[in-house]
């Protein structure tokens, strides 16, 4: 099982780019369009949050353990100081069970999924990295530095794809195509990593592909998608293709679909 993990949201709206991206309602569209991707593709996933919504840090690592998660990706753009751009990934060594056993596998997955970012949007290649707490009386010196890693008993990466305090790449994050983009190159490293072929059964979702007629405007059309959970699945993207306008209202956090006369 797949865990994605939205950063942020509900009372943490405070990281915002310098024209009004705001990185919570961001990261929420890219791990929907992400989740949704990945249902496509065959694997099984969960999200630690579905809306803008407040969920703490040992809640979010809290539902992870508990479902049993394979891999857990927590999604983020970044901020620094005037002209810090691209694309890194931080990825488990040392969590808080003193417990390395997950370290080559993160290593491994990033890895795939940082080429996989690069290559898609040309973005600087930051790299990835491990980062250690490294005050020597803190109880957890020597683990990882940032708890949603730390707490995670199983692989676990931060993405940050691109710096929302960066006026270029801010510009970039503000457009659904940009985010679809980071998306689709995501599921794309994902494919890599894991083959479907050489994941076991549980691991793989059990949905059942279908025709899903839509109507919007008054114009229906059938779309390949997937039934799981008592849900219908469709890719977003696929509006765009039959003269739809998708855009993302960050004020109110939906999807906008538009037909284009």
């Amino acid at each position: 099982m797949i865990i994605l993990d939205p950063g942020h949201g509900g009372d943490d709206r405070g990281n915002r780019g310098p024209t009004g991206y705001i990185e919570a309602d961001g990261v929420l569209d890219i791990g929907l369009r992400l989740r949704d991707g990945l249902i496509q593709e065959g694997y099984d996933v969960r999200m630690t949050r579905e809306k803008d919504e407040t969920v703490t840090l040992y809640d979010r690592t809290k539902m992870a353990n508990s479902w049993q998660g394979s891999l857990l990706l927590s999604l983020h753009t970044n901020a620094g100081p005037e002209g810090a751009d691209g694309i890194e990934i931080f990825y488990t060594l040392n969590n808080e069970w003193q417990n390395q056993q997950h370290h080559q596998e993160a290593k491994r997955a990033a890895e795939v999924i940082q080429r996989s970012l690069v290559e898609a949007t040309g973005l600087r290649d930051r790299g990835v990295k491990t980062r250690l707490v490294d005050n020597t009386s803190s109880p957890i010196y020597g683990r990882d530095y940032y708890a949603v890693i730390r707490r995670s008993n199983m692989p676990a990466l931060i993405i940050e794809m691109g710096f929302h305090s960066n006026p270029r790449e801010e510009a970039l994050l503000k457009t659904p195509e940009f985010r679809q983009k980071l998306a689709d190159a995501i599921v794309k490293g994902m494919k890599e990593a894991y083959p479907m072929g050489d994941l076991p059964a549980s691991e793989k979702v059990q949905a059942e592909k279908r025709k899903i007629a839509l109507t919007v405007h008054n114009n229906t059309v059938e779309v390949n998608g997937l039934f799981y959970e008592n849900r219908n699945y469709v890719p977003i993207k696929f509006f765009e293709e039959f003269g739809y306008e998708v855009t993302w209202d960050e004020v109110n956090s939906i999807v906008k679909i538009r037909y284009k006369k």
